[in-house]
């Protein structure tokens, strides 16, 4: 017989939650996310009795709402939306469907509750029903209602629904807790629900209310988480953590036939159980934690890093060899790259240097002699001077200790050309020139030396 079941839950980026996997799942197609690439295809599934996307009846007929009525392109838009790393995507509501309605009394019933949700909250309900699978129980008959978080419009994705501000805003709207509005939606699907078995002249009806408020002297079911259930209907065999929910509730059954008392001491017993059950499962999580280093002062950092450098040396040291190995070659590579850079740019500012101050003797009008250079540029040299061809004649007398006859041309040019080439090898001569202007310039000077 039908029962009343109603589950909320949401959906968020903060905890790796994804509005196209939701929705894809849900309505057994295939949605790609844009956002990070990912393809969702479940078009497989054989349980999915039918998929309706319902909007606000103030969109009704627009036809700049098509963008809201394709399943892909909505929840696209909505894994888009908010930037935060914890942004609410969208809200579920998952409700048990009386088995003994048809499949389009059932569909007819979610269509109807998705309607005022969408008008109540200006957002987009996108729901499923679906059938039992074959593993399932057969009487399993339920709806996903996925809601978005934002309200929805021609333009697009709108601001948070009412459900999903926080207290401070809603109390400044004039609103009350959002506790409210699930006690609200628990009431409005029990009565939306009995007014679809009246019509279907079916006798069951629902009741939102617990065990307590309708008087009824009975133990109510636990939930059981579904990790657990799908862990048992995969592997066949019961969980441990299943079983101990089920001998806790077997304990609160007998004491509750035993009396009130009885009841008392049990419910007391299985909260301190529980509470020391979760004391310890926080100190083994504790003892697993490590501190954020957000949360460590700089000295702090300082004393970890040295401790970690002491404690694994031999393996820094071992690492730093093999990386100055493997990048030996090539760091001598960018080495010389770098020298021979450097030198050519030094080459070039002396020699634009030299070109300038020669240009500002000429337009002076002053004739001035050539500086020494640290560096010679390359290049073509002047033509040699008179009065360095004079000082290589003086040279040369001195040497010979008497003038060179007209035949002895010879000589003085094998002499010359010795002179050069022991110029070549010092650093500079007295003029200020190099040895590359010395041995360009050998034509010049044995001109010059004709005329001597």
């Amino acid at each position: 017989m039908a029962g009343y079941f109603l589950l909320v839950k949401t959906f968020s980026r903060g905890k790796g939650n994804s509005a196209t996997k939701a929705a894809a799942y849900r309505s057994g197609e295939r949605i790609r996310d844009e956002r990070s690439g990912a393809v969702h295809d479940y078009t497989d599934r054989t349980d999915v009795a039918h998929a309706e996307i319902v909007l606000p009846a103030e969109y009704a007929g627009h036809l700049d709402m098509d963008w809201a009525r394709n399943r892909s392109v909505l929840w696209n838009s909505v894994q888009q939306s908010g930037r935060n790393w914890n942004t609410r995507l969208a809200r579920e509501v998952l409700v048990h469907l009386p088995p003994e309605m048809t499949r389009a009394q059932r569909v007819a019933l979610v269509r109807r509750l998705s309607h005022e949700l969408a008008d109540r909250y200006h957002s987009a309900v996108d729901f499923a029903v679906h059938e039992p699978r074959a593993q399932a129980d057969q009487r399993h008959h339920h709806a996903h209602l996925l809601m978005t978080s934002r309200q929805v419009g021609p333009q697009g994705i709108g601001a948070r629904t009412t459900l999903e501000l926080s207290g401070t805003e809603r109390h400044a709207r004039g609103l009350g807790p959002s506790k409210e509005d699930l006690l609200w939606l628990r009431e409005r699907w029990a009565h939306v629900a009995n007014e679809a078995l009246r019509e279907a002249g079916l006798t069951a009806r629902l009741d939102h209310r617990s065990y307590k408020d309708q008087g009824i002297n009975r133990e109510p079911k636990p939930p059981i988480p579904q990790s657990i259930v799908y862990s048992e209907r995969h592997s066949g065999r019961s969980n441990p953590a299943g079983d101990d929910i089920r001998e806790r509730y077997r304990q609160r059954v007998e004491a509750r036939l035993k009396g009130p008392a009885e009841l008392a001491r049990v419910l007391q017993r299985q909260r301190e159980e529980g509470r020391q059950r979760a004391m310890e499962a926080a100190e083994r999580r504790n003892s697993h934690h490590k501190t954020r280093t957000g949360a460590l002062t700089r000295e702090q950092l300082k004393a970890k890093r040295r401790e970690h450098d002491r404690a694994n040396s031999a393996e820094i040291n071992r690492k730093q060899r093999e990386r100055r190995s493997a990048r030996r070659e090539e760091v001598n590579r960018k080495q010389c790259e770098y020298r021979q850079k450097c030198k050519a740019e030094r080459v070039a500012a002396t020699h634009s240097a030299d070109q300038e101050e020669q240009q500002r003797a000429a337009g002076s009008g002053v004739a001035r002699l050539a500086e020494p250079s640290a560096v010679a540029p390359r290049g073509p040299s002047p033509s040699v001077s008179a009065e360095e061809s004079v000082k290589t004649w003086l040279d040369y007398r001195r040497q010979q200790r008497e003038l060179p006859a007209a035949d002895s041309l010879r000589d003085w040019l094998a002499f010359r050309e010795g002179h050069m080439r022991t110029a070549a090898k010092s650093p500079a001569l007295e003029t200020g020139n190099s040895d590359g202007e010395e041995s360009k310039g050998n034509s010049h000077r044995r001109g010059n030396d004709l005329t001597l």
